[in-house]
């Protein structure tokens, strides 16, 4: 839910890739904020011939790990959905769109959603012999796969999206440097963040990540002010958003 006007203009400069940007720049425009879509990742879709050989009937389990990684996935499929594959989702944001495509998810990563939170689940804990499949993009986490090999799993990756370095004109690096607080929701966003414009004015910014991995390496980068949400999604974020006036101490 999204308090109007709780945000009195301050700058709020949203990092997600653009195909994700919308909904939360809305959220922030209706609470009374100043939303600026700075996308720091590029993503591009693989070849769909990639993954084209895979029979989904012969898997046990298919994990999704992102947005991305279901719209990308599903794009390039050329065969019905079985109805026995267990289907694991990251999180709220990646369950959402699962369902967007007529899809049920049967297990969903807890808050705070994460590699970490999924391993946890006990479904997770009984998969020897059980063949699962990763849907990710191309350069992911491995703890995932190394976790769940160990536990017995026979794990195959199907990478359907690359991350890329954007090219934002000078004027939009220039506005992104005068914002209140900064949103980023993965380690890549942060490192082309670092990239494409000299954060040393937003070092002492709120940074709103979605982890604590990635609160960590923030704050290793020398971000003084990190914050973390529950979740991913675009309500996890807001509501920790809402705050920064409390944080400040401002009335």
């Amino acid at each position: 839910m999204v308090t109007k006007g709780l945000l009195h203009g301050l700058k709020v400069l949203v990092t997600r890739p653009e195909q994700q940007a919308k909904g939360l720049c809305e959220m922030i425009a209706e609470a009374g904020g100043e939303p600026i879509a700075f996308p720091v990742i590029d993503i591009q879709p693989i070849t769909t011939q990639h993954w084209a050989y895979v029979a989904l009937a012969e898997q046990d389990m298919i994990i999704f790990v992102s947005r991305n990684a279901v719209n990308n996935f599903i794009a390039g499929l050329d065969e019905t959905w079985p109805d026995n594959v267990l289907i694991v989702s990251m999180g709220n944001a990646t369950t959402t769109c699962l369902q967007g495509h007529n899809l049920s998810v049967d297990i969903q990563a807890p808050v705070p959603a994460g590699s970490e939170s999924l391993l946890a689940v006990p479904a997770l804990n009984n998969v020897k012999d059980k063949q699962i499949l990763i849907v990710r993009g191309e350069g992911g986490r491995e703890l995932l796969a190394d976790t769940l090999t160990t536990r017995g799993a026979k794990i195959s990756y199907i990478e359907v999206y690359r991350r890329c370095l954007p090219k934002p004109e000078a004027q939009a690096v220039e506005q992104a440097k005068h914002v209140d607080g900064v949103v980023v929701t993965s380690i890549v966003g942060l490192d082309n963040l670092c990239q494409l414009i000299n954060v040393d004015s937003l070092k002492n910014k709120w940074l709103i990540v979605v982890s604590d991995r990635i609160k960590q390496y923030a704050m290793q980068l020398g971000f003084q002010r990190v914050i973390v949400t529950e979740d991913a999604d675009d309500i996890a974020v807001m509501q920790q958003v809402n705050k920064w006036e409390k944080f400040d101490g401002k009335k």
